[in-house]
């Protein structure tokens, strides 16, 4: 008896025990993990190293070998019908007027900039698990709302029916109950559609199934600590990626002004070239007539004149910088104004869910009253429908302002970057 005992046990403790709650932190890591979008932004992080080393080398020397062979129609003074020749070059820029140079800063100022993108797609992916996980938390109160109001008015549909059984109601009283009661029920249902729906978006945000059970909630069983708009703007301004990204940005396109100043200077490269000839399509077949060439030289070049090509491309540059200036206004004016809204939808919040927790009292003694009072022949079948309904106003009036706390809270997190 006690090893069947003993064997139940740990079957409840596999099938059971195992299964542990998922946290909302725990939801927010597994969405960061398996989301394509995260892996798009790490891929582009990826490009940007590779642009940093496609500007890294430019500071290293390039080589080339090149192949040829002619025929011509008959042998030259200078040279045969056949005839081939190999040449090898290696080449070093010593000076481009400091393009190189801009180019690599502006590559690993995109870089940096990219990193920041990421951080700012995983704060926004935490931030709409965050809404879908209070979303949920709202419709199961939502739902346990309209469990609270089916089963109310069905104990007093069958205590009506009692009374009508014996003479004590109207027949119309008992048919307001019943339809009433009949309401409650599709609400119930469309309740539990929609607790399902939410569930359903969470899915797709972590992009993996979640069991509602395991879902503890746990979060919600304290309040949430919230600082003043000083506080959160000073926070704001030194954690933001997005800022911090289009920081980045102005500098790349400061460099890429720099770089684009480059064409007003001359450039300089050092070339050496080593050419043999040949008599034949092979090289081995070499004459010792042809010969071979070594040649060390110094190539400098400037441009005079290209149209006033030179001058758009910095002025181009140079609108870029501006214009990266204007979205980094622009933004920190639009983070501002999100600041003080959710602030005040907070606050609001915070009030309305202190007036709903009075109303929710209020209301049940007034269902109590009304009940007596419908049971001594007082008041009437409406009275308790409307007492009801007052009780199922003040819960759902409850339930939606304890969800915009959290929610209003989590977006206030969401905008320092926080998560």
């Amino acid at each position: 008896m006690r090893f069947n005992y003993l064997i139940s046990g740990l079957l409840i403790f596999f099938l059971f025990g195992t299964a542990h709650a998922q946290s909302l932190a725990q939801l927010q890591e597994i969405a960061t993990q398996n989301r394509k979008l995260v892996e798009k932004y790490r891929n582009n992080i990826r490009k940007g190293e590779a642009d940093v080393n496609i500007g890294k080398s430019a500071f290293l020397p390039s080589a080339d070998v090149s192949y040829i062979a002619n025929r011509l129609d008959k042998d030259g003074l200078t040279e045969n019908r056949q005839n081939s020749a190999f040449m090898g070059v290696l080449s070093y820029n010593i000076f481009a007027g400091f393009r190189d140079k801009y180019n690599l800063q502006a590559a690993e100022m995109i870089k940096k900039a990219l990193d920041y993108e990421l951080e700012k797609t995983i704060q926004d992916l935490r931030y709409r698990v965050a809404v879908r996980y209070v979303e949920i938390f709202g419709k199961k109160g939502s739902l346990t709302v309209a469990q609270d109001d089916y089963a109310l008015l069905k104990k007093r549909y069958e205590d009506a029916q009692s009374r009508y059984n014996v003479g004590l109601i109207r027949k119309n009283d008992l048919l307001k109950i019943n339809v009433e009661m009949d309401d409650a029920e599709q609400r119930l249902k469309r309740a539990d559609a929609e607790l399902m729906k939410s569930l359903n978006a969470l899915c797709y945000e972590i992009d993996s199934p979640v069991d509602f059970k395991a879902l503890n909630f746990s979060e919600f069983n304290t309040f949430p600590q919230t600082m003043n708009e000083a506080e959160y703007s000073a926070r704001m301004s030194e954690k933001r990626s997005d800022i911090k990204a289009l920081d980045m940005v102005i500098a790349a396109d400061e460099s890429r002004v720099l770089a684009a100043k480059s064409v007003f200077y001359p450039s300089a490269d050092i070339q050496g070239s080593y050419k043999p000839a040949g008599n034949d399509y092979l090289l081995g077949t070499m004459s010792n007539e042809t010969g071979e060439e070594l040649r060390l030289q110094l190539v400098v070049r400037m441009n005079l004149f290209d149209g006033f090509r030179k001058y758009d491309t910095i002025r181009k540059a140079k609108l870029e910088v501006v214009n990266a200036r204007h979205d980094l206004d622009e933004l920190k004016s639009t983070l501002s104004t999100d600041l003080k809204n959710t602030l005040l939808d907070y606050d609001v919040a915070i009030k309305n869910m202190k007036v709903a927790s009075g109303s929710i009292v209020q209301a049940e003694e007034n269902l109590r009253i009304t009940d007596i009072s419908f049971k001594e022949g007082v008041q009437t079948a409406t009275d308790v429908l409307d007492a009801i309904s007052y009780l199922s106003r003040a819960k759902n009036n409850f339930v939606n302002a304890r969800s915009d706390v959290f929610a209003n809270f989590y977006k206030l997190t969401r905008l320092t970057d926080d998560f």
